[in-house]
């Protein structure tokens, strides 16, 4: 074991001691994650691609950014043409996806292109000096370290594979009520301990999980959510929250095959369910419950424009750029690359299926629907539990 992983391993050992023999697993996951000196992201270890620990939809290639950047552009208009209009990202990771957004957009030299600024909102300074070595040629991109810096602004929060990362609670149905799975240790071992709910706003939480499962079903919580919906509405003057995710809605959640949860580690391509082994070297993620975050989001006075899953917020915003290429048979090379990236990000048996796309919008006119939500499938109606 890494003497850095041994390091927080010992931290979490000491807080498990200093409170009575365990802690909740969203503080072990925070710590695991978020530690500043040893936590996966906040230490700089996580690394996405070929050479990293997992891909995401942004490393499969530039398209993936193009589309995202299409999408922008209809806010903008739909919102009016606005001179000033701001691009929200969060999770930047390396800065890729700000990147081959910025790209895209600034080749067109417009209106729109001018009316741009980019926002990162990044917490930890080694990831924000990746981003500004790869933004470097882009001169209107600024950071903040949290979303609640952020003045009041028109345009749209973009964010990929954030929200899976958000700690998490761990419950158990036992039958008759949930309880907390904890992480405690024994033997020398981290391991799960469970308790009876204790607190007052996670007991809470619970109410809205089913009493119709099988004993031993467990799902995670996110407190996380509502918080930072309720940020993200008071900053947002008017525009669209988009964020895209890996997770499921309504009774998908609940599916036999999900029994046992959604909590899953990564290193180098691998994943495996032994969260406790060298905390801080892997990452740690949960599945989205869409159906908790758009209850959150409507609660709060967001508009739910779409959920889909990836394949059809692609193709609804990819569209207008397919008919554009004309013959199959006459293509440039580049659009060819492009088209084999978008194959991959389309594929229902890997990403297409797997991801799904949430819009949440305030005072955005509504008169039809933004192109990425054209198709909708599965559609707001399976948010609904």
């Amino acid at each position: 074991m890494e003497s850095a992983t041994a390091g927080l391993r010992q931290q979490i050992v000491q807080e498990i001691t200093s409170s009575g023999g365990s802690i909740s697993f969203r503080r072990f996951m925070e710590l695991a994650l978020y530690d500043p000196t040893h936590g996966y992201y906040a230490s700089g270890k996580a690394v996405l691609g070929k050479n990293g620990d997992f891909f995401t939809s942004v490393s499969v290639g530039a398209i993936y950014g193009r589309i995202l950047a299409s999408v922008c552009r209809e806010v903008w208009e739909i919102l009016g043409q606005p001179e000033e209009f701001i691009i929200v990202e969060q999770g930047a990771n390396d800065g890729a996806m700000a990147h081959d957004i910025l790209g895209f957009i600034g080749a067109f030299e417009d209106s729109f292109a001018r009316s741009i600024s980019y926002l990162i909102v990044e917490p930890f300074e080694v990831n924000a000096s990746r981003q500004r070595k790869k933004l470097c040629d882009h001169r209107n991109v600024s950071w903040l370290s949290s979303v609640a810096d952020l003045p009041p602004f028109i345009g749209i929060h973009l964010s990929n594979e954030l929200l899976d990362a958000f700690p998490v609670h761990s419950l158990r149905w036992d039958g008759e009520n949930w309880e907390e799975e904890c992480v405690g240790q024994v033997d020398n071992e981290l391991t799960w301990i469970v308790h009876p709910i204790a607190c007052e706003a996670l007991a809470s939480l619970a109410k809205e999980l089913p009493s119709d499962l099988p004993a031993g079903f467990r799902v995670e919580v996110n407190p996380g959510l509502n918080p930072w919906l309720n940020v993200m509405f008071e900053k947002l003057r008017l525009g669209l929250v988009l964020t895209v995710d890996y997770g499921q809605a309504g009774v998908d959640r609940y599916a036999p095959h999900r029994a046992d949860g959604t909590l899953l580690a990564y290193k180098g391509h691998r994943r495996f369910t032994d969260l406790f082994k060298a905390p801080g070297d892997h990452d740690i993620t949960a599945q989205v419950d869409f159906t908790a975050l758009a209850r959150s989001a409507r609660e709060i006075g967001f508009e739910i424009l779409g959920y889909n899953d990836q394949h059809h917020f692609l193709v609804g915003a990819a569209e207008s750029w397919l008919r554009s290429l004309g013959d199959f048979s006459d293509r440039s090379d580049a659009a060819q690359k492009e088209l084999r990236a978008l194959q991959s990000l389309l594929n229902p048996g890997s990403m297409g299926i797997q991801f799904k796309a949430i819009g949440l919008g305030k005072k955005l006119p509504t008169g039809k629907p933004l192109s990425c939500f054209k198709y909708q499938r599965p559609g707001k109606d399976a948010l609904n539990y």
